[in-house]
């Protein structure tokens, strides 16, 4: 039977047509897993075994697919209110007692920070993996359709290039050498804002 073709489609629980509405979808599984997990949150368990219960299990299923997402700056902030949000329940304080970051996050870097690091990550990983057809796909970039008025949008490789501060033309060349690109992976977490 041939392939139907379809607007958006589903694949290992993530919506492989649009990064905006699989965030969505991630977002609303993550409150689902944090709302099941009520009796711990309000519990007296140190707020640091909190954040590592949240981080182990809602962050995992808020995460999930997010290596390839390509984020614009209203994506990134709803996902870091999301998240500031969760922490607020989590550690049970409430916006009217003005929580700082640094009471709410701790240690923890924001999310958008996070996604970076795992975008960057993967694919230095996926490129460097020849075997396997995301090598050639991760600096793929669209030469065919039309633009729309305005600023163009990034895709995952201005992304990823911006991420570790290198021009598009040079990432092959920075994914293949391995150390150099761990050295870019932890940069940016320094030079992104931690929240």
């Amino acid at each position: 039977a041939p392939v139907k073709e379809v607007q958006s489609f589903s694949y290992l629980g993530s919506d492989i047509s649009s990064t905006e509405r699989d965030i969505l979808i991630r977002i609303a599984k993550a409150w689902s897993a944090l709302n099941n997990l009520r009796p711990i949150w309000k519990s007296s368990l140190p707020d640091n075994l909190k954040r590592n219960f949240f981080r182990a299990i809602v962050e995992s299923i808020l995460l999930y697919g997010s290596s390839a997402w390509t984020l614009t700056k209203k994506l990134e902030n709803k996902l870091d209110g999301t998240y500031t949000r969760m922490l607020r329940a989590v550690l049970n304080k409430s916006w009217k007692q003005h929580p700082t970051k640094e009471q709410l996050y701790g240690k923890i870097p924001a999310m958008s920070t996070i996604i970076r690091e795992r975008r960057t990550r993967f694919a230095g990983h996926c490129f460097r993996n020849k075997e396997e057809l995301a090598s050639e796909l991760i600096l793929w970039k669209p030469a065919h359709g039309f633009t729309h008025a305005g600023r163009p949008r990034l895709t995952y490789t201005d992304q990823l290039a911006r991420n570790v501060g290198l021009r598009v033309e040079d990432l092959k060349n920075a994914m293949g050498d391995r150390n150099f690109w761990r050295e870019r992976v932890e940069l940016v977490r320094v030079t992104h804002p931690t929240w």
